[in-house]
């Protein structure tokens, strides 16, 4: 291998393109060769290396050259940082808000604290929303730079100056059209569900203090976790779908059939749930075990927990029956 091809071998290794690197490295080497050819013409000697180390030096680094070609160098770019900023106080009020919550109904819950324990049960809690906060500040910042790579400027356009018109106050909304956020938000969440119930399952349950110690009671039953599988592949499902309408900014025909086929599978997910085994694991015995109520009120909990599970389960079904009903709707009458 001489000097042209190992150049052009460690500009393709800082490229951070996949796509048309080897274009790219094909390009670059015809290009050197010509100039190294034209050199050895103007000097009346064959090439050799030395005429190689000139030229090569000439040119720059091979980091710079890649440089060049690289049009994202960087995580997030200008043109969708705002919106990551956007959403990403939107993700963080929603975290630090519910887990605010759930830690002032701990509190609550447990029996007459020490100043000690309070302050304790207090920590513990911040830390859990730190902690969740920055979670889901890196799995965002994750998604943002997916579509920073896969979303380019021609297709996302977020970063066009235009000319803005008085007329175009007076222009109805494209009925096809997308709104940027909506998939974007659509993605976030449900990448954070993805993360959630299969790397962090620990986290889904009641907090408890025992002995100076935050325990945690499982909320899901092990029946649930039987339909994770099909409930991840509805998720990925639905980022992809949302990917897809991000890049395009458009409703299609096919998009919003494969919406409705997502929505389906929603649906069927669901009523398998309804109709087998709990989902949940919440007890009676373990809330009366763990001190969270007496056994007349843990009963109460248990059931009034399973009758929200189920009234939740059936509105997610309407909600995705309405959805396929709309976008079958929409499919019909704007052809």
């Amino acid at each position: 291998m001489n000097l042209i091809d190992r150049y052009v071998a460690e500009v393709g290794r800082h490229l951070l393109l996949v796509k048309g690197r080897k274009d790219i490295e094909k390009e670059l080497r015809s290009t050197l060769e010509d100039m190294l050819e034209e050199r050895a013409g103007k000097s009346g000697k064959p090439a050799d290396e030395a005429m190689q180390t000139e030229l090569l030096k000439e040119y720059g680094a091979p980091h710079k050259v890649a440089q060049t070609y690289n049009p994202n160098p960087y995580l997030l770019g200008p043109r969708i940082y705002p919106f990551f900023v956007f959403i990403l106080k939107i993700v963080l009020f929603a975290v630090t808000l519910g887990l605010g919550i759930a830690t002032a109904m701990q509190i609550a819950s447990n029996p007459p604290m020490t100043g000690v324990e309070f302050i304790s049960a207090v920590g513990k809690g911040l830390l859990n929303i730190l902690s969740a906060c920055i979670a889901a500040f890196g799995n965002l910042a994750l998604v943002f730079a997916l579509i920073e790579r896969y979303a380019p400027a021609a297709d996302f356009k977020l970063d066009e100056e235009k000319d803005w018109d008085p007329a175009s106050l007076k222009k109805e909304p494209e009925p096809n059209d997308v709104k940027i956020w909506e998939p974007i938000l659509a993605i976030v969440f449900t990448f954070i569900a993805l993360s959630l119930f299969n790397f962090n399952p620990q986290l889904i349950g009641v907090y408890h203090l025992q002995a100076n110690e935050w325990k945690v009671l499982p909320l899901l039953s092990e029946a649930f976790f039987r339909w994770l599988p099909l409930l991840n592949v509805v998720w990925v499902a639905e980022i992809i779908l949302n990917g897809l309408l991000l890049r395009s900014g458009k409703w299609t025909t096919g998009s919003r059939l494969f919406s409705a086929g997502t929505k389906l599978a929603q649906i069927f997910i669901i009523i398998m749930m309804l109709m087998g085994p709990s989902i949940l694991a919440l007890s009676p015995e373990a809330m009366t075990s763990a001190g969270i109520a007496d056994p007349e009120a843990a009963a109460a909990l248990n059931q009034l927990a399973r009758t929200a599970i189920k009234f939740a389960l059936g509105f997610a079904a309407l909600g995705a029956a309405v959805e396929i009903v709309k976008s079958l709707y929409k499919m019909m009458t704007q052809r």
